[in-house]
């Protein structure tokens, strides 16, 4: 789904025993500077958004310490949909469950299906792919259609054993329309009648790949989410925002027409998405670089290197929010009024993220466009044991201000 995605190696990873809280819980957040910028203004124009779709990166069952993350610490009345990440696939069309250990001798399906318990109008589905993902198996099933037909009742099978709602395909990134387009009608066809889910994580820049026909996608898919994240790589020199909702004052116009959530989000619905069918991605982490100068700390600075990884999600050049709010309790917080979104310094660390703030912008942003509502990359890396901040801080404001 993003570069957070790193699933051998959470798989082969040792579980702590610890206790959540064993760790002392550290002060607030650091200070705040606002920068005003020339910004975005728009009418305010509510629409039906209601739907807070998370992604659940399930090997966080493996992580340490404060990082480590269970079926059983997801608040249910927090979520609309919850998508069990990752299922792979195999060259034939059936389900590759990629941990057996933990999705299903530790019952990680069932644990996850079994918050319907708690809220009877809760959604629970399976994405299959990911980032790390092969395509080679969904060309294969995409092309063939008994092999499509095989994945349609392997997945069925699977909604039945672990009481699911329905599939989510990441496939990062179909290369053909008409292959997609037959993958998605074939398995909506099979699941109409049971009234399965069928939704899909996309590119928030489409005209970068040739996979998608959106106005077909629209009339099958139920929910298409948006990835409007990982807009710059952590490796150009200077410092970049992860996921601003606009583009900067400072920025190209090539930039403003690409590079932020607002511009994915237009592209999806003037290319004939059903806004209602449409999500907005919120990332629960940041992408974060080592600065050449302390002193030289705004926004496209020069950058050596991308951060060190973090304890919990153990990637370069990105740290989940959990992450830099515990780590980072010293650093000034900057907002960007300009492209509604933080960043972070403190010495020569440096990151772009999203906290409460820019997670309630993005919501207002969906009820202004009339979307669906959001989904969240991913829930697990929120401030979920509330170790500095309000417990699960950044999933409760988009809540709050859904409800506005």
């Amino acid at each position: 789904m993003t570069v957070d995605l790193n699933i051998e190696y959470y798989k082969n990873s040792s579980t702590f025993g610890q206790s959540h809280r064993s760790q002392p819980v550290p002060k607030m957040f650091p200070r705040v500077i606002t920068i005003c910028l020339l910004g975005a203004l728009t009418e305010q124009v509510f629409g039906a958004s209601d739907k807070v779709i998370c992604y659940y990166a399930s090997w966080a069952v493996t992580r340490p310490g404060n990082g480590k993350f269970v079926p059983e610490d997801i608040n249910p009345n927090l979520c609309t949909h919850i998508n069990y990440a990752f299922a792979g696939l195999n060259s034939n069309g059936t389900l590759q469950i990629l941990d057996e250990e933990n999705d299903v001798n530790q019952g990680g399906f069932k644990r996850v299906s079994a918050l319907k318990e708690a809220n009877p109008n809760l959604k629970v589905l399976l994405s299959v792919g990911g980032a790390t993902a092969s395509t080679d198996a969904f060309t294969s099933i995409g092309s063939d259609p008994e092999k499509q037909q095989v994945l349609a009742q392997n997945a069925i099978d699977f909604f039945e054993t672990y009481n699911f709602d329905g599939l989510d395909v990441d496939w990062e990134y179909p290369y053909g329309k008409e292959t997609f387009n037959a993958l998605l009608s074939g398995l909506k066809s099979a699941f109409e009648p049971g009234g399965y889910l069928l939704t899909v994580a996309v590119n928030s820049i489409p005209g970068e790949v040739g996979g998608y026909d959106i106005p077909t996608m629209s009339s099958v898919l139920d929910i298409i989410n948006v990835m409007t994240y990982d807009f710059h790589a952590q490796y150009t020199g200077q410092t970049f925002e992860n996921s601003p909702l606009y583009g900067g004052v400072n920025e190209s116009d090539w930039q403003h027409e690409n590079r932020n959530c607002d511009a994915a989000i237009r592209y999806w619905i003037d290319g004939g998405a059903d806004p209602q069918k449409v999500t907005i991605g919120i990332a629960f982490y940041g992408h974060g670089y080592t600065l050449q100068d302390a002193s030289k700390h705004g926004l496209g600075d020069t950058a050596v290197a991308p951060n060190d990884p973090g304890p919990y999600t153990d990637n370069l050049g990105s740290l989940g929010y959990n992450e830099i709010c515990e780590l980072h309790t010293d650093g000034t917080v900057v907002f960007l009024d300009d492209m509604k979104v933080p960043y972070l310094y403190d010495d020569t660390f440096w990151i772009g993220y999203d906290n409460e703030a820019s997670a309630a912008a993005k919501v207002q942003y969906a009820k202004e466009k009339n979307l669906a509502g959001v989904f969240i990359w991913s829930i697990e890396t929120d401030d979920m044991h509330g170790f500095c901040g309000e417990e699960n801080g950044l999933l409760k404001a988009i809540n709050n201000e859904m409800k506005k």
